[in-house]
């Protein structure tokens, strides 16, 4: 029993502070039991049925948490959609598509002096087989764009934007180069943020694995979420999310927060 007392420590609270600079958010992840720092586990616990199925779920609720982070810690300004015109590309190559784009993105920054980061996550067309983008962008000037207006060929849906006013532009040398392309303002910080995790799903990992490939992409240096203390907390709260293992609590109030980490010891 000692042992496992060393090897564990339970019901410890990871306090985890995400922020892009001006928009900040805490997290508090209340675990049932944490491998304690310095001890070692020589033999491999075993699992009884569904391994295939559990490492996908969490695979994607991990992917789905990376997303979400790399996209609240970063002061993005474009929601980016990027398609490929068949005419220049083989729609359903994936790989090459991700390379040459990421690829291009670096080189377009080298080429005016500026830097371009990116989060893409890709996502199948309704014929199950084409691929285009869906993502975030800063960096990009604005005057490198080109506002759509009525009577520009587009699709019906961003038709219907424009004809209610909304800005959405077009990139002239991505359009040359890859195809159609639109990009909006990001307007709501932490509503695209979650809005980019729903692309996740288990279609597009099953999808992505039969290719080699990922669920997404992203530049390098971005800025990532911090942990900021560690331990038992005195406080009650009510999780937002709860199962077996942890508890979850997600603070937009600083003196709220400030509150409940001074709580942990």
């Amino acid at each position: 029993m000692g042992r496992q007392q060393s090897l564990y420590l339970s019901n410890q609270t990871i306090v985890t502070e995400f922020s892009d600079g001006v928009h900040k958010k805490w997290k508090f992840c209340t675990m049932v039991a944490v491998r304690n720092a310095g001890f070692e586990i020589n033999r491999k616990p075993f699992v009884r049925g569904g391994v295939n199925d559990k490492k996908t779920d969490n695979n994607i609720s991990r992917t789905r948490s990376t997303i979400f982070e790399l996209a609240f810690c970063n002061a993005w300004e474009w929601f980016f959609t990027a398609t490929l015109s068949p005419e220049k590309y083989d729609r359903e190559n994936l790989g090459k598509f991700h390379k040459d784009l990421t690829q291009w993105l670096r080189d377009y920054g080298k080429k005016y002096d500026i830097k371009i980061d990116f989060l893409l996550v890709p996502e199948l067309h309704a014929d199950g087989k084409s691929w285009h983008m869906h993502g975030l962008l800063k960096g990009l000037p604005i005057h490198h764009l080109k506002q759509f207006k009525i009577g520009d060929k587009m699709g019906l849906k961003l038709a219907e934007k424009v004809k209610k006013g909304d800005c959405v532009y077009n990139w002239v040398s991505y359009l040359q180069k890859f195809g159609f392309c639109d990009l909006e303002p990001v307007r709501s910080h932490e509503a695209v943020s979650k809005y980019m995790t729903k692309y996740i799903s288990k279609s597009l990992d099953n999808s992505v694995r039969e290719l080699g490939s990922h669920m997404y992409y992203c530049s390098r240096g971005l800025n990532r979420a911090k942990q900021i203390k560690k331990g038992i907390m005195s406080a009650n709260i009510t999780p937002d999310f709860e199962n077996e293992y942890c508890s979850i609590k997600w603070i937009d109030n600083p003196a709220i927060a400030q509150a409940l980490i001074s709580s942990i010891l």
